[in-house]
């Protein structure tokens, strides 16, 4: 293990070695490599904000239950009408038994029948379509409170529903003004961003933008009294030494993180 250790060490040594000897760059440019990773930090910064604006998510969770609510009501509609079909059937059946009724009343009150036994059969019909009439009055009416009761079921969803439009409503607004000052925010840190690349060499910023690329989004960073502040992991001496007498133009590599090391007054050197 610790061979293997010592070896990764090394042969990150030997990589450092061949990137400070293959770019070079004065101090002045790396020391805007510096200037540049702060404005990238602060655009990942502003990214990161903007995935996790809490309206974001709170829209999300409202979406589904306003979609919720919308079944709810196709099926307490179709309940309705359901209702509403058969409610207007029982209704149908009442009024066939009443005017059946009335029609042998009718023939009754008319003295067109004479027969006492034909008379008495219409009053028995007559008696048991009262009773029928009672039965499918019962049924209508039973119907009816059931179709009062779903329309109530309807308003209250359709008032929750409404709510949860508002609510939405308002958490996009709120949404939308946050994310258009992050990205107003982004497109000014671009701005600086580009005034600050145009300054270095294509060859360093090349080396940087994959660096970064591959890192994290840390490109360089600052070597701070003999610890390199990219994965705050402090340099053994023979590595500072041989730093210490590497020219001023030589780009320098982190030997364990491989971002670029800014050298300045406070690198400890």
């Amino acid at each position: 293990m610790l061979l293997c250790l010592r070896f990764q060490r090394i042969r990150g040594h030997l990589l450092s070695q061949g990137d400070n000897v293959a770019i070079q760059a004065s101090a002045q440019q790396q020391a805007a490599l510096l200037e540049l990773q702060q404005h990238d930090t602060a655009l990942l910064q502003c990214a990161h904000k903007r995935a996790i604006v809490p309206e974001i998510a709170l829209i999300a969770d409202l979406e589904v239950k306003l979609s919720a609510l919308e079944l709810k009501l196709v099926a307490i509609k179709t309940e309705i009408s359901d209702l509403s079909l058969n409610q207007a059937k029982a209704d149908n059946d009442v009024q066939q038994v009443v005017g059946r009724a009335k029609k042998d009343q009718e023939r009754i009150d008319s003295g067109a029948i004479t027969s006492a036994k034909e008379i008495e059969a219409l009053q028995h019909e007559i008696g048991s379509l009262a009773k029928r009439q009672a039965e499918l009055e019962d049924i209508e009416l039973g119907i009816m409170m059931q179709l009062d009761d779903a329309k109530s079921v309807q308003n209250e969803l359709e008032h929750e529903k409404s709510a949860v439009v508002q609510q939405i409503e308002a958490n996009v607004a709120v949404r939308d003004e946050t994310l258009a000052q992050i990205d107003a925010q982004a497109r000014e840190l671009t701005v600086q961003r580009e005034a600050v690349a145009i300054t270095i060499d294509a060859e360093l910023l090349n080396l940087y933008d994959k660096v970064r690329s591959d890192l994290g989004g840390v490109g360089a960073a600052l070597l701070h009294r003999g610890s390199c502040q990219g994965c705050h992991i402090a340099l053994d001496a023979t590595e500072i030494d041989r730093i210490r007498h590497l020219p001023a133009e030589s780009v320098v590599r982190c030997e364990e993180c491989r971002r670029i090391l800014v050298r300045t007054a406070e690198s400890g050197l």
